[in-house]
C-alpha cells in the first residue's frame, strides 16, 4: 500500500530530477553540431570590390586544414584570403560545448597561424586581441551572429557569452529548450583573424575596413 509520505517522497524525487534535467538542458549544451561552411564566394566578392585582395596571389582552392569536430570544440574549414601588402585574412566558424571555453584563445589554439603569443586586448573599433602568430602581428575578434545583437563582436568569455545569453534570454525560450522546441544554448561565433607581414601590424583603418565588409555577409548567414 502506497502511503501519503511515500507519495510525497516520490513526487519530491521526481521534481528534483526534473529540475536537474531542466537546468542541464538550459545551461549545458549537448554535443555541438559541426559548423557549416563559410560563404567564401560572397566574402571574396566583397573584398575584391573593395580592392583589398592581393593582385598577385589568388585565394587557394584548398583549405590549410580541414573542419574538425571534437567533444569540446568544433570548427569549420577556414577560408584564407591574401590581401594587398602581404596581409592575410582568415575566417573560421567555431562552436564550443562549455561556456568556460567560449573565447577566441580556445578556438585558434590548435593552429599556428591563429594561436597568439604576447597577447593583449584592445577595444577599437571592436573588442580585439592583438599578438603574434608565427612571429607575424595579428588582430583577432569573433562575431556572434543572431537577431537583435548590436555589439556582436567579442574576444573574452564574458563578451561572447553575453551575446549567447542575449540570444537565449527569456523564460519562454528556456521552457522551449527544456521541452525540445528550441535547441540548447549555442556558444558559437566566427573567428576573424587579420595577420600582417613580419614587423608590420594591421592598421586600425584596415581592420575596420575588413570588419565592415565581412560582418554583413556573416550576419546574413546567421
Amino acid at each position: 500500500m502506497i502511503t501519503a509520505p511515500l507519495l510525497v517522497r516520490w513526487y519530491a524525487t521526481l521534481a528534483t530530477v526534473s529540475a536537474l534535467l531542466a537546468t542541464q538542458a538550459i545551461v549545458f549544451p549537448r554535443w555541438q553540431e559541426a559548423p557549416g561552411p563559410l560563404p567564401t564566394q560572397q566574402l571574396e566578392a566583397g573584398l575584391r570590390e573593395a580592392n583589398l585582395l592581393s593582385p598577385t596571389k589568388r585565394p587557394s582552392s584548398t583549405t590549410p586544414w580541414p573542419a574538425m569536430r571534437r567533444y569540446e570544440l568544433a570548427t569549420s574549414a577556414p577560408v584564407v584570403f591574401p590581401l594587398r601588402g602581404g596581409f592575410e585574412l582568415t575566417l573560421m566558424h567555431a562552436t564550443v560545448r562549455q561556456r568556460f571555453n567560449f573565447q577566441t584563445g580556445t578556438m585558434g589554439r590548435a593552429q599556428p597561424s591563429l594561436k597568439l603569443s604576447k597577447r593583449r586586448l584592445i577595444d577599437t573599433p571592436v573588442p580585439t586581441a592583438t599578438g603574434l602568430a608565427q612571429d607575424r602581428p595579428v588582430f583577432q575578434t569573433c562575431l556572434v551572429s543572431g537577431p537583435g545583437l548590436v555589439r556582436a563582436f567579442g574576444v573574452t568569455r564574458d563578451q561572447l557569452a553575453a551575446n549567447a545569453d542575449q540570444l537565449s534570454s527569456g523564460i519562454d525560450s528556456a521552457v522551449a529548450r527544456v521541452i525540445g522546441l528550441e535547441p540548447n544554448r549555442t556558444y558559437a561565433c566566427t573567428l576573424i583573424s587579420l595577420r600582417g607581414p613580419k614587423g608590420d601590424p594591421p592598421s586600425d583603418r584596415l581592420w575596420r575596413q575588413v570588419l565592415d565588409l565581412v560582418e554583413p555577409v556573416l550576419r546574413s548567414q546567421g
